[in-house]
């Protein structure tokens, strides 16, 4: 009880000491069922056990502050929960102006629960019924009905009495796990709040980085647009005027090869020379031949000026990019037989490419098989062979047969191109 409300204490006390001469209960004991002359159960002739039950399941603590002030009971607000329980469950024993307001107001709440458990005779169908109404959360309604009906039998009755009290025990676990599972949450949601917080501060932070980043950027823009601006203002005929980088490239190169070509000749012109010098300086026979000798004579001057011709038309070295290691020493045989020495690259397999920068200095020619080479060996020596002024023969196979003609074919050509610069020979077995 509590002792901090005298008004509500005296109020109590008043009201058992009324009715302390009154008959005996018409209901003592839950299961005793009592003559049949009355249909209902009145709340304060209920057992001492059942108050607390019936007050705490069908009503709430509201509901028992506004019933109070009906009939001029002053509840302070400060009154704990249980305190205003535990006061009016022991009022509600006795047959005073509280349970009779309490009980017209259960009555009219759950008239239809009422009505309901009263159609219902059998026990099977009051047990049924109970079990619907509770299925449907209706289980204060129920309780009511139930605990005030004469006719429900005294063990549903206990049994009914027993399930709502260990509810009540239910509920404080749940009530309790609820509680944790709370808490735990509660403590979740704080963490992920501070986590969200922290990566929002270094959002911020990013943002305010790239800020000033862009900041910082599009003053340099600015600062490089306006020296551009100042260039072109003080040399536009010179900017429209001067041409290009990749037009001056294309020129030097080409100059450059042009340069390359008239080296190459010129060193051949000074070799006739040198030839030409050296013929010049021969002493002349003492007497004339006579005239059916003089076709061997002339034969033989030919041959003396072929001669040089085919030794300097004849490659000394050439450089073979690719194909099948197999033959290597198959072409180098066919390149000893014309005297020329034979350099192989296998066309990037096991050489590097830049390996060619090196070997194409010192051969004169180059062959390429093109089915067997890697793109990139065979445009690198097709460059440096341009650069350098010397040729190069694609061949369409690496079959000894397509080397073999194509280096007789440069041979000859190379011979012709000598013959042709030497000149035709005289009678006399001179060159005009």
């Amino acid at each position: 009880m509590c002792a901090r409300d005298d008004k509500l204490r005296k109020a109590i006390e008043d009201a058992v000491a009324a009715h302390s001469g009154r008959a005996p209960l018409a209901c003592e004991e839950i299961g005793s069922d009592g003559p049949a002359a009355r249909r209902r159960i009145a709340l304060w002739e209920q057992a001492d056990s059942v108050h607390c039950s019936i007050v705490g399941t069908c009503a709430s603590v509201a509901d028992l502050r506004r019933t109070a002030r009906k009939v001029g009971i002053e509840v302070s607000p400060d009154t704990p929960d249980y305190d205003v329980h535990g006061h009016f469950v022991r009022l509600s024993t006795t047959d005073c102006a509280f349970s009779r307001a309490f009980q017209k107001l259960l009555d009219g709440r759950f008239e239809g629960a009422l009505r309901r458990v009263g159609r219902a005779r059998r026990a099977a169908e009051l047990e049924a019924l109970w079990r619907d109404m509770c299925d449907r959360g209706q289980v204060g309604p129920a309780y009511w009905a139930f605990m005030t009906h004469q006719h429900v039998p005294g063990p549903l009755r206990a049994r009914i009495f027993g399930e709502v009290h260990m509810w009540s025990h239910l509920a404080g676990a749940s009530f309790r796990q609820k509680n944790e599972e709370a808490a735990t949450l509660r403590d979740q949601l704080q963490e992920a709040e501070d986590r969200a917080r922290r990566v929002e501060t270094g959002l911020r932070e990013a943002l305010a980085q790239r800020d000033r980043e862009l900041i910082e950027l599009r003053a340099t823009l600015a600062r490089l647009k306006a020296g551009r601006a100042a260039d072109e203002a003080r040399a536009p005929e010179t900017a429209e005027a001067a041409p290009d980088a990749a037009s001056l490239r294309r020129r030097l190169d080409k100059a450059g090869r042009a340069l390359q070509s008239a080296r190459v000749r010129a060193r051949q012109a000074e070799a006739r020379l040198r030839e030409i010098g050296e013929e010049t300086r021969r002493p002349a026979p003492q007497q004339m031949p006579r005239q059916g000798a003089q076709p061997a004579a002339q034969q033989g001057a030919q041959q003396a000026i072929r001669m040089p011709a085919e030794a300097a038309a004849r490659p000394k070295a050439i450089l073979y990019v690719g194909g099948m290691h197999g033959h290597r020493d198959r072409l180098r045989g066919i390149a000893e037989a014309f005297n020329t020495t034979f350099v192989h690259h296998d066309g990037g397999v096991e050489d590097a490419p830049q390996r060619l920068d090196h070997l194409l200095p010192s051969v004169d020619c180059v062959f390429c098989p093109v089915n067997c080479v890697s793109h990139d060996a065979c445009l690198r020596a097709k460059k440096i062979c341009q650069k350098l002024n010397k040729p190069f023969v694609p061949l369409r196979s690496t079959g000894q047969t397509a080397f073999r003609k194509a280096l007789q074919d440069l041979v000859g050509e190379r011979s012709a191109a000598q013959f042709a610069l030497q000149g035709p020979v005289s009678e006399e077995g001179e060159t005009a």
